[in-house]
């Protein structure tokens, strides 16, 4: 394996552990009840609040934990299946609502985040690595 791809792999998952971990951590900055209310707010009438209210919740912690492991590359194909299906119930979400444009950024999203998941042999600069000593990815 060449490792300019090792190297665009590696740029690729920081970036996308970034984003989730600082969607994460914006959401407890700005209180975790704010953003819940907010939530509840816009999804008023378009899903039930007994779905939405433990989402918004949850959510935050979700995004700042999967963001840590995919930045560190601990546990990636977990956290790259589990922020898959994160971006799945996000989409579904926005969809609902009917905004179309954040759709279409959270598949550019899934894109990543399958792109990453198909070729997590390229993992070779993370946590992962070091743990196996290059034994394969599951």
């Amino acid at each position: 394996m060449s490792k300019h791809r090792e190297v665009a792999y590696t740029l690729l998952r920081l970036t996308l552990g970034v984003v989730f971990l600082f969607a994460g951590i914006g959401k407890f900055r700005g209180g975790l009840g704010n953003f819940a209310g907010g939530m509840l707010q816009q999804f008023s009438g378009k899903l039930p609040a007994v779905l939405v209210e433990p989402f918004a919740y949850t959510l935050p912690f979700a995004e700042t934990t999967l963001g840590a492991l995919i930045l560190l590359g601990l546990f990636t194909p977990a956290a790259l299946t589990l922020s898959g299906l994160l971006l799945a119930a996000l989409t579904f979400g926005t969809v609902m609502s009917g905004d179309f444009p954040t759709v279409a950024h959270n598949v550019q999203y899934g894109l990543v985040n399958f792109v990453l998941r198909w070729l997590a042999d390229l993992n070779r600069c993370s946590i992962d690595y070091l743990r196996t000593r290059g034994a394969s990815t599951p």
